[in-house]
């Protein structure tokens, strides 16, 4: 749901903000935590939040005991006008807080569940907090239903791709196959497909994956702050709000919501810096006591790659 309030910066005109107003109605009526702390934001301090894409299928419903399927740490920063996005790759292993053992990023959220039922979500924000060095303060958690619906509402999203996605054995919603074909060039993507773009990695790796996934959130933006959907989402906005129910979780009340997207509605397009957790700012170890090798962040230049998508702050 975060996805909305990050890229409401790629408009600016009243007519996109209306749109972003009723889209951020509709999500907070739906999801936000009435007895959530009141008035965390002051409007001057930075201000992180962890946005989640639940693997959760139809029939699973009103559970966080899954794993995540994207990862992106957002924060904002008043001093600075900006807004930075990191997205932190599902297969990525990180220090565990209960254990001297390392952690998949994409179980963070059962490891915390299997502590304490509703634990997940600030398991999560507090694992990868302690790892990266940045205080996150809040999370906002949605499953597939809930991003295939926003992408339809909003009468899908556009991407454009400089390669063919050839993934002959892409998961579908009940555990079988579904092929996923995507020539390149340019692609009016609806909820479903959106979704496949997305997730599927087979053809690739999780890193690619994630620019798939940071390219639909931009996509989201641009066309959550179009003006020419207002009426579309007007008539459905009851629906919508219906739809959502059981499928967006967040701690964030609409107190906390309407601020910062106001304050997201505002920053220039040029203002929003991006950064992923790939390349040179990941390290291959070896698991103590196997043969197992995995990837973590490398302790040497993270904080490098934290500055450039944060800010020299960002630790608070």
């Amino acid at each position: 749901m975060r996805v909305v309030i990050i890229h409401a910066v790629w408009g600016y005109s009243i007519m996109r903000r209306l749109v972003f107003a009723l889209l951020l109605a509709v999500i907070t009526l739906t999801a936000a935590a009435p007895t959530a702390a009141q008035g965390r934001w002051d409007g001057k301090s930075r201000f992180t939040i962890l946005v989640m894409g639940m693997d959760r299928r139809p029939g699973a419903r009103d559970t966080l005991n899954t794993r995540t399927d994207a990862m992106l740490i957002v924060s904002v920063d008043p001093a600075t006008n900006k807004i930075g996005v990191l997205h932190v790759p599902r297969d990525l292993h990180l220090a565990a807080l209960d254990s001297d053992s390392l952690i998949r990023a994409n179980t963070l959220m059962i490891r915390g569940e299997a502590i304490q039922e509703g634990y997940g979500p600030f398991y999560a924000m507090d694992t990868l907090g302690y790892n990266l060095g940045i205080f996150i303060d809040g999370f906002i958690a949605f499953d597939f239903e809930a991003f295939i619906t926003l992408v339809d509402a909003l009468g899908g999203v556009e991407v454009t791709i400089n390669y063919a996605i050839s993934d002959p054995t892409y998961p579908d919603m009940n555990y079988g196959i579904d092929p996923f074909y995507l020539s390149s060039g340019t692609h009016l993507l609806d909820g479903r497909t959106a979704l496949k773009f997305a997730r599927t990695r087979h053809g690739d790796n999780d890193y690619l994956r994630g620019e798939r996934q940071m390219q639909i959130f931009k996509a989201l933006g641009l066309k959550a702050t179009d003006g020419s959907v207002l009426p579309g989402l007007l008539q459905q906005a009851p629906q919508l709000m219906e739809s959502l129910e059981g499928h967006v979780y967040t701690d964030l009340t609409v107190d906390e919501l309407a601020p910062l997207a106001l304050f997201a509605a505002f920053v220039p397009v040029e203002y929003v810096v991006t950064g992923s957790l790939s390349g040179r700012y990941i390290a291959t170890v070896q698991v103590p006591g196997t043969t197992e090798r995995v990837q973590t962040p490398n302790r040497t230049v993270l904080e490098d790659l934290m500055r450039q998508t944060f800010g020299a702050d960002y630790a608070g």
